[in-house]
C-alpha cells in the first residue's frame, strides 16, 4: 500500500487497528529494507514536546520509524495543537506518525491536516457480522462451531476483533483438527482462563468486595488496549442486560427463563447474573445506568490523563454506593 507520513486511527475495535499497523509495519520494511523502528507514547503522559522531539531526530537503527501516540483526543491545548500542525506540515520523512484514539475524531484542524484519506475508522462488528466472523476464523483451524456454542462465545469475549481473535487462536491450541464444539467446550476453554476485561470487571462489581473490584480494574487499565470511553460502553451494555433481567421477572418470567431471553445461556454467567439480581434491585440498576452515562459524558470531556480517578470513582460508587452519590466533576 501507499505509505503517507501520518495517519489517524481511531474508533474502538482494536483488532483491526493492528491489523492495519501490522500491514504498514511489512510494507516499511519490504520497502526500506529493514525493520522499522518503533516508538509509543502516551498523550497523557508524554506531551506534544516530547512526541515532536522524537520525530524529528534521525533513527538510530533503521531506514524508517513508526510512532504511535495514542489517546491522542487529549491534544487540545492551543499551543500543543499548533505544534503538532507545524509538524504536520513538515514531517521528518523517515517517519509515519500515527495519531491513535478509541474516540471518532480529533481536533478539527488536526484532522484537517492529516487530511480526510488519511484517517481510518475503526468499527466494532456489527451483531449479525459475528457469528460469520467467528465462524470462519475457526474454520480456517479446521474447528466447527454448534449454534449454542457461537452464541456462548458471543456471549464470552468482547465484542472486539483482537479478543475474538485471541479467542479463536485458544480455541485452535485446545481441540483437535475436526472437532465440533458446543456450549460447553466454549465455555470450558474461555471463561476459565480469560484475561480480566470489562465483562470480568462487571462481574467483579456485581458479586466481590469493592478491593477486587478495584483490583480487576488497574488490570484492565494495565493493558491499555481501549480507554475510558469504550469500558464505560460496555459496562451500560451489561448493566442493561441485568435491568432487563429485574423487568423480565417483575413481569413473571422464572430466572432461568429470563436468562434464555436475555441471551445468557452459559452456566457462568447465569451464576454472576444470579447474584446481581439478589444485590442489586431494579431500581439500583436504573440509577447505576443514569450514572453510567454522567460518567461517560465526564470521560470524553476530561480526557484521558483523569480516567484511572474517573473510573475508580465509578466504579466506587456503583459498588459501595449503588449509583446513590452526587459527583461534581470540577473535583477531578
Amino acid at each position: 500500500m501507499k505509505i503517507d507520513s501520518a495517519y489517524i486511527l481511531a474508533g474502538p475495535d482494536a483488532g483491526r487497528r493492528i491489523q492495519f499497523v501490522d500491514e504498514l509495519r511489512r510494507d516499511l520494511a519490504k520497502s526500506s529494507g529493514s525493520k522499522p523502528e518503533e516508538h509509543r507514547l502516551y498523550a497523557s503522559e508524554s506531551p506534544v514536546g516530547d512526541l515532536l522531539s522524537i520525530a524529528m531526530n534521525g533513527a538510530l537503527f533503521s531506514e524508517a520509524r513508526i510512532i504511535e501516540y495514542r489517546d491522542a483526543e487529549a491534544v487540545k491545548n492551543k499551543a500543543d495543537v499548533a505544534a503538532l500542525l507545524g509538524y504536520l506540515a513538515h514531517p521528518s520523512p523517515d517517519v509515519v506518525l500515527l495519531l491513535v484514539t478509541d474516540t471518532f475524531g480529533l481536533e478539527k484542524s488536526v484532522e484537517d491536516a492529516v487530511g480526510r484519506d488519511r484517517k481510518k475508522t475503526f468499527y466494532e462488528l456489527f451483531e449479525n457480522e459475528k457469528p460469520r466472523w467467528v465462524s470462519k476464523r475457526l474454520a480456517e483451524a479446521s474447528l466447527e462451531i454448534d449454534e449454542e456454542g457461537l452464541e456462548t462465545f458471543l456471549e464470552l469475549v468482547e465484542n472486539d476483533t483482537q479478543a475474538m481473535e485471541a479467542a479463536c487462536a485458544r480455541l485452535s491450541l485446545v481441540f483437535a483438527p475436526g472437532s465440533r464444539l458446543s456450549s460447553e467446550d466454549i465455555e470450558n476453554a474461555i471463561a476459565r482462563n480469560r484475561s480480566e476485561d470489562a465483562f470480568s470487571l462487571f462481574a467483579r462489581m456485581v458479586s466481590d468486595e469493592p478491593v477486587w473490584a478495584m483490583e480487576c480494574l488497574d488490570t484492565v487499565l494495565a493493558d491499555r488496549q481501549g480507554g475510558a470511553v469504550p469500558l464505560i460502553a460496555a459496562l451500560v451494555w451489561s448493566w442493561k442486560r441485568l435491568l432487563r433481567l429485574h423487568v423480565l421477572q417483575d413481569d413473571g418470567e422464572s430466572f432461568d427463563g429470563a436468562c434464555l431471553k436475555s441471551g445468557i445461556r452459559a452456566k457462568s454467567l447465569q451464576a454472576v447474573h444470579r447474584t446481581a439480581c439478589s444485590r442489586f434491585r431494579r431500581e439500583d440498576c436504573e440509577r447505576v445506568l443514569a450514572l453510567l452515562t454522567e460518567f461517560d459524558a465526564m470521560a470524553r470531556s476530561a480526557g484521558s490523563q483523569l480516567e484511572r480517578t474517573l473510573l475508580q470513582t465509578m466504579v466506587y460508587a456503583i459498588v459501595v454506593r449503588k449509583g446513590k452519590i452526587a459527583f461534581d466533576s470540577s473535583y477531578l
